[in-house]
């Protein structure tokens, strides 16, 4: 019985340590795609006549606004990736809040934090996944709106 007494002070000391406001998550749909994730084969980078599919865009949903953006990527291989990540606002101008080359582990994942400018909305998340050590990698890769 001394042990469950000893379980329950800790369970209660644990919990309070817990933040009241949790931050809740919407995930963005992808935009020329379905559903709000995709699995991509990191392709050769492009030439003036073909593109690469390093970038992959999510929507903003209209009329919602997000104190912050988070990507989470989970690599399928282990190697080299170069990652940005911008946000796009309706005046065709765009942020860069992420920009990093990094050895990323197979099936680890990885979450990207971003900030919109204050009093706007971005309409679009662009998030970069490529680099030359990265082609012929697969990763999964999702965006969420944050408050």
């Amino acid at each position: 019985m001394r042990s469950l007494g000893k379980l329950v002070v800790i369970g209660a000391v644990v919990c309070t340590g817990l933040p009241v406001n949790a931050q809740v998550c919407t995930p963005l749909r992808v935009v020329e795609g379905t559903g709000t994730q995709v699995q991509k084969k990191v392709s050769v980078p492009g030439t003036p006549t073909s593109r690469s599919n390093w970038n992959t865009d999510f929507a903003v949903p209209s009329g919602r606004s997000f104190s912050r953006y988070v990507a989470t990527i989970r690599p399928a291989n282990t190697g080299q990736y170069d990652v940005q990540m911008f946000l796009k606002y309706p005046n065709n101008t765009a942020d860069k809040v992420f920009d990093q080359r990094a050895s990323y582990r197979e099936r680890n994942s990885y979450t990207i934090p971003g900030s919109p400018r204050l009093n706007a909305n971005p309409y679009q998340i662009n998030v970069f996944v490529g680099g030359v050590g990265a082609v012929g990698n697969t990763y999964t890769l999702s965006v969420a709106g944050c408050n």
